[in-house]
């Protein structure tokens, strides 16, 4: 992204317009969100809409139907517990999958169960899936920090971007997490004093003007007469071309640091050979830098060991639309009831329209004459409502030439058949649009079974798997990024947190070497591979199932007996109950008794009891001769496995050797990159003290020839 001779004042130009093209690229998208969280969560009334209610003189009346539409997809999804799946890498040697690496995989996969639900529990899931739902996209960031103020040790945290409409990514991004991208930014805004008091700079070159061009971007504004300015927090990635070296111990090094790992090797002492080089190959090496900055200055630069951007999309159901009169392809980010808001806004104009005939209700029961009442029946005329004769004189002053009209009922004007028919169809034809099918819980037939609720449900749910799968794949993004960053952040001996898949915590002990309890986390991210995957742990699909295998156990008694038998534990983790855990883990010790009653049984069949006797006889001195061969095995067994294991010890004390080494040889590489650097400030430094020093001779010489 920068050039080596860039001064700061080009890099942030640069920095500067990566932010604003890619802000404008995705503006449509960040209004759309904005728009449409306010339209489900807030109101769906705009400033227009009001005031032509206002000048139509009806009531501004709200009947918004699509939250509970899709506040009901949100606690669905509260029900889903993601499945992760840590293994081996492809093309990784069968010789290198040891107890050891089994036990590694293990734990890992049980830590991100730990990470990933300690962020479910703030939360995180959820508030991520309803921005997905309701505005279309979300976001999220993997950061690292210490435990405490008073600690050295950090630890990895997944958090949600408070604000998605304020982050973004390269515009060629095509992954839907966006991290096959150049870089990825997120903009916090911050008033002027806690920008003065967090950075100690000086906001006076800043003015604090908001530019009224609607295509513009504004770094620093006055909101209510606060000064707030926006600061970037930006990565980017930088690449280069190295050559790479696979080792005859399986793993590989960047060829240039080869002679600096056998130097190293040597120098540590190990007896054992040092790995040599089997093969070279081209490859391209990518880091990410950080550098935070805000409109008129750079705040801090900094390497990261990120090997991956830190901050993930989290795409709900969006899609590329080419333009054809520029021939360009964009995103489009697409809320859930995205084509219904049309619907829910003829919704509320059909209620505000039955609103307001209700309103305006005409309130008058009869049409008289004034010269037709008498003046001892007015109270008639006036309180309708009571029993009373309504009596008129039918001649005006008595002469009959003159004749008064008589009392006639006013004919209310009834509201057109068409506005409640769309009102009360509307909401209907909005779950229709939605794919939210579940219109069949509001019917009043009384011949509605349970399934076929269950089923509409069942539908239910299918409408939110676009958002449930963007959602998935942003999570397997955050475990790609937490896998690579274990192995760089837990290097010292400490305990952390982890879950199994029943839900049971405990804690880890790591890296101590002389415990056979730890286990050491230093491991290449290379050789292992991790998954997300959606869960079923949907309440209705369980009843589903249940309701199925004890319909076919009753209409067939093989079944039910062959289900019985086989595949009870099968059954158990389709019920919800409280405790359940205990119910499985004594399921599945039945289990195991029975089978080895079952095996028992096929191996001692009922016999005459003699003929018992004499055969008891004879498998006791079988067993006697049996066990001195056993004995005799075992023996061998064993020292073949302390060999083994003296083998495996061996390898696993090598591996450790070679990430220890590698280790410090990326330290060192790191202090030779500083040292370069300072050498090129250094550089700068004295060619500029020189190019001053040159000016002032030549002003000395200027002024001395005047003077001559």
């Amino acid at each position: 992204m920068f050039k080596r001779d860039d001064d700061d004042q080009t890099k942030l130009n640069k920095l500067k317009k990566c932010v604003e093209s890619s802000y404008e690229s995705f503006r449509e998208n960040n209004e759309r969100f904005n728009q449409f969280m306010k339209f489900i969560f807030k109101t769906g009334l705009t400033t227009d809409d009001l005031t032509k209610l206002d000048t139509l003189q009806k009531p501004p009346l709200e009947f918004n139907v699509i939250e509970a539409i899709v506040s009901r997809m949100r606690g669905e999804f509260a029900r889903h517990e993601p499945n992760i799946n840590v293994s081996s890498s492809d093309g990784v040697e069968a010789n290198e999958i040891t107890d050891t690496s089994l036990k590694l995989i293990n734990v890992i996969e049980k830590y991100f169960r730990a990470i990933l639900n300690d962020a479910s529990n703030d939360s995180l899931d959820y508030d991520v899936y309803t921005d997905a739902l309701g505005g279309g996209f979300s976001g999220l960031a993997v950061t690292t920090e210490y435990i405490n103020e008073m600690s050295f040790n950090q630890i990895i945290k997944v958090k949600k971007i408070a604000d998605p409409t304020m982050m973004g990514f390269d515009m060629l991004a095509r992954a839907s997490h966006k991290g096959d991208g150049m870089f990825c930014f997120q903009l916090i805004p911050k008033t002027k004093q806690e920008f003065e008091e967090e950075f100690g700079k000086e906001t006076k070159n800043i003015k604090f003007v908001r530019n009224t061009s609607l295509q513009s971007f504004n770094w620093s504004y006055t909101n209510q007469d606060v000064d707030i300015l926006l600061v970037a927090d930006f990565y980017y990635k930088v690449r280069r071309k190295e050559k790479l070296a696979k080792l005859s111990n399986g793993h590989t090094i960047l060829y240039k640091h080869y002679d600096d790992f056998l130097a190293l090797w040597n120098k540590e002492g190990f007896i054992e050979q040092a790995p040599i080089v089997e093969n070279l190959r081209d490859t391209i090496i990518e880091r990410i830098d950080r550098v935070i900055f805000c409109e008129t200055e750079i705040l801090k630069y900094e390497k990261t060991n990120y090997r991956y951007l830190p901050i993930v999309f989290v795409d709900g159901n969006s899609i590329n639309v080419r333009d054809n009169s520029t021939n360009a392809s964009e995103q489009v980010t697409r809320p859930v009831v995205y084509h219904a808001m049309g619907l829910q806004k003829l919704f509320n104009f059909t209620g505000q329209t039955v609103a307001s005939e209700m309103e305006n209700m005409v309130q008058h029961k009869l049409i008289v004459a004034l010269e037709s009442i008498p003046k001892d029946y007015v109270d008639a005329y006036k309180n309708i409502q009571q029993m009373s004769n309504i009596v008129y004189h039918a001649y005006y002053e008595g002469k009959a030439e003159q004749v008064n009209p008589p009392p006639r009922e006013v004919q209310r004007t009834p509201t057109p058949p068409i506005v409640e028919n769309v009102f009360n169809n509307a909401s209907n034809i909005l779950r229709n649009i939605i794919g939210n099918f579940d219109g069949i819980l509001e019917t009043n037939d009384k011949q509605i079974s349970g399934v076929a609720i269950q089923q509409g449900a069942l539908q239910s749910d299918a409408a939110g798997r676009p958002y449930l799968m963007g959602f998935i794949k942003a999570k397997n993004r955050i475990a790609e990024i937490l896998l690579d960053l274990i192995p760089k952040y837990y290097k010292t001996p400490r305990s952390i947190p982890i879950m199994e898949a029943d839900g049971k915590r405990s804690y880890q002990k790591i890296n101590y070497k002389n415990d056979p309890d730890s286990i050491s986390l230093i491991y290449d991210p290379n050789s292992l591979q991790v998954k997300v995957e959606a869960g079923v742990s949907l309440a209705v699909q369980k009843q589903i199932v249940i309701e199925q295998l004890t319909n076919m156990s009753k209409a067939n008694e093989i079944f039910s007996d062959f289900f019985g038998r086989k595949c009870l534990e099968l059954y158990m983790d389709n019920v919800d109950m409280r405790n359940i855990e205990v119910a499985k883990k004594l399921a599945a010790e039945y289990m195991k008794e029975m089978r080895q009653k079952e095996e028992q049984a096929a191996i001692n069949p009922p016999q005459d009891p003699m003929v018992q006797i004499q055969k008891e006889e004879v498998q006791a001195y079988q067993q006697v001769e049996m066990g001195k061969l056993q004995a005799a095995e075992m023996k061998t067994q064993g020292d073949m496995a302390i060999q083994a294991a003296k083998v495996a010890n061996e390898k696993q004390a090598l591996d450790i050797k070679y990430f220890e080494v590698m280790n410090k040889l990326g330290l060192e590489n790191r202090r030779i990159d500083m040292e370069e650097e300072l050498e090129d400030s250094r550089a700068s430094r004295e060619a500029v003290e020189i190019a001053m020093k040159m000016a002032e001779q030549q002003l000395k010489r200027i002024q001395l020839n005047k003077r001559v």
